[in-house]
């Protein structure tokens, strides 16, 4: 800590020295012991205002601050996998103590992890004095209820402008102390269960709702999530259930999610992830997630990727009566590029490079063949993605078109 610091936090010290530093006062919404010192910070939410404290764990604060819920300084940011980072600021004179909080992905040995992180970091006119990290294994924190009560008073956006997500605030029970799941529109109660739970960083109580919700059958988004934990998580990690689910989603009609279960699935045949290697299954998925799902041409381009891998692996010697490889790992290429997806753009563009300094003949018959049948000009245009986003899918239509006609898919 600098001596900057330390000096405002002993003035600080003198004129709050009568005010407890109780993580009880109030709702709770962080708590927690800093790094390499023997302070705790906490924010709570006392009435219709947020209140920050600073000082010695179970002593008398040094710092306590008030701010208006309608005035405080909250902003939002995107965290690991469904979870938010939400910060908070208190402004003091020209002071400020910024508080944020969240998860991020884990390292070694479980990179899969979610591990909550908190910072407090201290600015004077803008500039920053001093950067403090919580012990994580110190982390209290309630996620969303700073925007559960602002929402109450009427706020409705973030200070920075954004608007508040109008999602239901929910922290639920474990799934064996659930209800049983009921229909929700287009979801269900255990699905949304799930996604308060991964939205804290439970990933394990996330899992059990999805279970539910996927047993339950109103629809695939519990298969889906679940699969993608079972698949993802070291620690919660099934590849049979992983597959199981991801092909239940895989094989059904749900155009958004799908083409996604369908690539996890390739690509761990691919790989020879919890399963034997098997191209033709590789195959097979991965044309589905890039190609072949579903008639609104929803992709995963990430598939589309992976799907090259395949098509060059299959087919690393041209085989009589097919296509060549590197024509068909170009045309999913390009059809990855459709999804606005930059590193598949980039990929189909040099593999394209590549391919013509080296005067590669499948070039030739590629321009033959789109000209033939009056669809581009030249196989340049296939990595040229419109911004507009019915050119885009007239595009992927074309791409989809070039890819059956090339395999002689129905």
């Amino acid at each position: 800590m600098t001596r900057q610091l330390l000096a405002i936090l002993t003035a600080m010290t003198c004129l709050f020295a009568a005010q407890a530093m109780d993580a009880r006062a109030g709702e709770a919404v962080l708590t927690c012991r800093i790094e390499g010192h023997d302070r705790e910070a906490s924010v709570a939410i006392d009435g219709d205002s947020a209140v920050y404290r600073y000082g010695p764990p179970g002593g008398q604060a040094e710092l306590t601050l008030t701010t208006p819920l309608a005035d405080l300084d909250y902003r939002r940011n995107s965290g690991a996998g469904d979870t938010i980072d939400e910060v908070v600021t208190f402004n003091n004179g020209n002071t400020a103590y910024r508080v944020a909080a969240g998860f991020r992905d884990g390292l070694a040995p479980d990179p899969s992890a979610l591990v909550p992180f908190g910072r407090l970091t201290v600015l004077r006119n803008g500039k920053s004095l001093a950067r403090l990290t919580c012990r994580p294994d110190s982390i209290r924190r309630t996620h969303d209820l700073l925007l559960s009560r602002m929402r109450a008073i009427g706020r409705e956006q973030t200070s920075d402008g954004e608007p508040f997500p109008n999602y239901p605030i929910d922290h639920p029970a474990p799934a064996d102390q659930s209800p049983p799941c009921e229909a929700q529109s287009n979801v269900d109660s255990c699905w949304s269960r799930g996604v308060a739970a991964a939205r804290g960083g439970d990933l394990r109580a996330a899992l059990g709702h999805y279970d539910m919700s996927c047993d339950a059958g109103f629809n695939d988004l519990g298969c889906y999530e679940a699969g993608k934990i079972y698949l993802h998580s070291r620690a919660l990690r099934d590849y049979d259930r992983a597959t199981a689910r991801l092909t239940r989603v895989c094989e059904g009609d749900d155009p958004g999610q799908g083409p996604y279960a369908c690539k996890y699935l390739g690509w761990m045949s691919l790989t020879g992830t919890g399963t034997a290697r098997d191209l033709d299954s590789a195959w097979d998925r991965l044309a589905k997630a890039c190609f072949l799902h579903n008639g609104v041409i929803t992709i995963d381009p990430e598939g589309c990727h992976f799907l090259a891998e395949t098509i060059r692996a299959v087919q690393k010697t041209p085989v009589p009566g097919l296509p060549d490889s590197d024509f068909l790992a170009y045309v999913a290429l390009a059809q990855g590029c459709t999804d606005d997806a930059e590193t598949v753009c980039d990929e189909a563009r040099t593999f394209y490079a590549t391919a013509a300094a080296r005067g590669a003949t499948w070039i030739t018959s590629c321009d033959e063949i789109v000209r033939a049948r009056n669809l581009f000009d030249s196989c340049t245009q296939m990595t040229a993605a419109p911004a507009d986003y019915e050119e885009m899918m007239a595009l992927r239509r074309k791409l989809v078109s070039v890819f059956r006609e090339e395999l002689d898919v129905e």
